[in-house]
């Protein structure tokens, strides 16, 4: 009998059992033995699958309890994500709208609710309450129809609700494996940027003091009233209205009085146009009328009339009364041209005309002012030239002291010789040379001569010579100009005592103050004034007495016929007295027959110059006449 199981062995050896005998006992005994090893070959395999399992269930434990912690981080961040989306859906700055296909509301941020609240819907889940609130509702069905062409195309743009805001939209599908689900749509606010761009554009064609068009608006209008116009055969009228001595209320009053003096002018002239036509400020006080479907030029004419009978009524500004003037310029089409920016220089071409024509009245453009124009173009450009290489001369109009008859000085005069030998006329050039600028240069050239003659002079023993210069009140309020001039004086070594600035009568429409002020600085230096041309223009007692002058001259049209008109000698000998009452020295100038000679000189006129005495001449024939009056 093979070994027994230890575990039967030990039972056997417990109960005093020592063996079996017979045949049938051992088998039996050995069948036992083989139980208990059979049994403990289950037990181990039980335990070893027991085992086997336990360790299966802890690692898949294990798993379970990572994979919950990664579905938990999963869902915390999903949380956090969904947190921040939420966020941001709602802190975007947009309302933002989304729509399944059958038109319901599928999310809407807090944005979108206020939205509608503040457009007074309450019940907005249906896309129909976007309707309700469009100030333009067929805006939307032009929407609907372009998505029915393309459901998946993306839609911008800008629409306005019926609280008068603006908002522009984006709208893009929202499809999720190729099929369309819904529709996203966002809106931003832009009503500030709608206002501020319909600001810049308004600035862009308006002028910023009277709300008025401006050029850019101007010409758009005429462009399309001249498209009109061609079609139904009709005419147009440009009137370019010019205010005459405007600035003198700018200096007296102040450009704010100027601009309230503007904002009258345009009211008076609203009242005498058509709601068809326009009224248009370019700049400063130049404004250009467009006058649509014109019948006759004699209504545009008459037009005209009531335009300078309306402005040269006095306006109230400061509590004070002013009074302006204003020339205007005509052209029409088809007669003078069919472009917009001519026919507007055309009417400007014209306005100067009247201007020259002595102000306050109305001009129809003629193909001889542009003709005129291209000239004064033609000649400020050789001037500008004859500056540079030195064309312009001064030339010397000897005085003569009337009780002496000796020279006690000159008048210096521009005169413009040019290469070729010809001669451009002062009433040609000086003009031209006022209107573009170039008289400041002039005045200049003419100042810096005058010293440089008087130097010349003095070293002949010429000391007592004065020179006279004429400066314009344009080159006169130039400051660069009377620096130099003080400059001059005081490095020349000439004393300024024997310079005489000539001004006209001008000045009394200039800020008084300011004039004072700068005849003041040049009257330190010993510089005297002398006021040209007096009694033609504005004369006026108080000025004299306000403004620093030392002598009168008198216009020659007043002594033209002294001799045989009674009234034209009273007024000339008027001026002389004038003269002699304020103590100041009188100057006759134009002197051109020995009897007006001997009448100023009745009349105690202390000098006198004049054809008739010696014609303008260079300095060379000037230095000569001194030599002569010397031996």
């Amino acid at each position: 009998m093979s070994e027994i199981h230890k575990l039967l062995a030990r039972q056997l050896k417990r109960n005093g059992v020592s063996g079996f005998s017979g045949e049938k006992e051992r088998a039996l005994l050995s069948s036992i033995s083989n139980a208990y090893i059979e049994n403990e070959l289950e037990i181990e395999l039980l335990e070893n699958s027991l085992f086997l399992t336990s360790s299966e269930l802890n690692e898949r434990n294990e798993t379970l309890k990572y994979q919950l912690a990664e579905l938990t981080e999963t869902k915390n961040q999903l949380q956090e994500s969904v947190s921040v989306l939420n966020a941001m859906f709602d802190s975007t700055g947009e309302v933002i709208i989304v729509y399944d296909v059958n038109g319901v509301i599928a999310h809407t941020n807090s944005m979108g609710v206020d939205f509608f609240k503040e457009n007074g819907v309450n019940d907005y889940q249906h896309w129909s309450a976007m309707l309700d609130i469009l100030k333009f509702p067929d805006l939307a069905f032009h929407l609907k129809q372009k998505l029915e062409r393309n459901l998946m195309q993306q839609l911008d743009g800008v629409l306005e609700f019926n609280n008068n805001r603006f908002f522009k939209y984006r709208s893009l599908p929202q499809v999720i494996e190729g099929e369309l689900i819904g529709r996203v749509w966002c809106f931003r606010d832009v009503t500030l940027e709608k206002e501020r761009e319909d600001l810049i554009e308004h600035q862009a064609y308006h002028d910023a003091l009277t709300g008025l068009p401006n050029r850019n608006l101007l010409l758009d209008r005429v462009t399309h009233a001249l498209t009109i116009a061609k079609r139904a055969g009709t005419q147009i009228a440009i009137l370019f209205v010019d205010l005459d001595d405007f600035k003198r209320v700018n200096d007296t009053e102040g450009h704010k009085a100027g601009d309230e003096l503007l904002i009258q002018l345009v009211s008076r002239i609203q009242t005498r146009i058509r709601e068809q036509d326009t009224l248009s400020r370019l700049g400063g006080d130049e404004f250009v009328i467009l006058l649509e479907a014109v019948e006759d030029i004699e209504k545009v004419k008459v037009l005209c009339e009531e335009f300078l009978s309306i402005l040269s009524e006095p306006f109230v500004i400061n509590g004070r009364q002013h009074f302006v003037s204003s020339s205007i310029g005509i052209s029409l089409f088809p007669s003078h041209d069919h472009i917009a920016e001519q026919l507007i220089l055309k009417a400007d071409m014209a306005m100067y005309q009247a201007k020259q024509s002595g102000k306050n009245t109305f001009v129809l453009y003629d193909a001889r002012l542009e003709k005129q124009a291209k000239l004064q173009v033609k000649i400020e450009r050789e001037l500008r030239k004859a500056l540079k290489i030195g064309e312009l001369q001064p030339y010397f109009q000897p005085k003569i002291d009337l009780k002496t008859n000796k020279i006690v000085g000159a008048e210096v005069l521009m005169r413009w010789f040019k290469s070729d030998g010809t001669s451009v006329p002062p009433d040609t050039f000086i003009p031209i040379a006022e209107s573009t600028g170039l008289i400041t240069q002039i005045g200049r050239y003419a100042i810096e001569s005058a010293f440089t003659h008087l130097a010349r002079w003095q070293e002949t023993g010429q000391t007592d010579l004065k020179l006279a210069v004429n400066l314009s009140i344009i080159e006169f309020q130039d400051k660069e100009l009377i620096q130099h001039i003080l400059e001059i004086i005081d490095t020349s070594g000439i004393p300024g005592s024997r310079l005489i600035i000539e001004l006209t009568e001008s000045i009394f429409m200039e800020n008084k103050d300011q004039i004072s002020r700068i005849m003041q600085r040049l009257r330190s230096r010993g510089v005297a004034f002398a006021l040209d041309d007096f009694g033609k223009g504005y004369s006026s007692f108080s000025y004299l007495q306000m403004l620093p002058i030392d002598y009168l001259k008198i216009d020659k049209s007043f002594l033209t016929d002294v001799c045989s008109n009674k009234q034209s000698a009273a007024i000339a000998r008027t001026i002389i007295d004038i003269g002699h009452n304020l103590e100041l020295g009188v100057i006759a100038e134009g002197i051109e027959d020995q009897q007006t000679l001997d009448y100023v000189t009745s009349e105690k006129c202390e000098t006198a110059q004049g054809y008739f005495l010696y014609r303008p001449m260079n300095s060379q024939a000037f230095t000569r006449l001194l030599e002569v009056q010397e031996t």
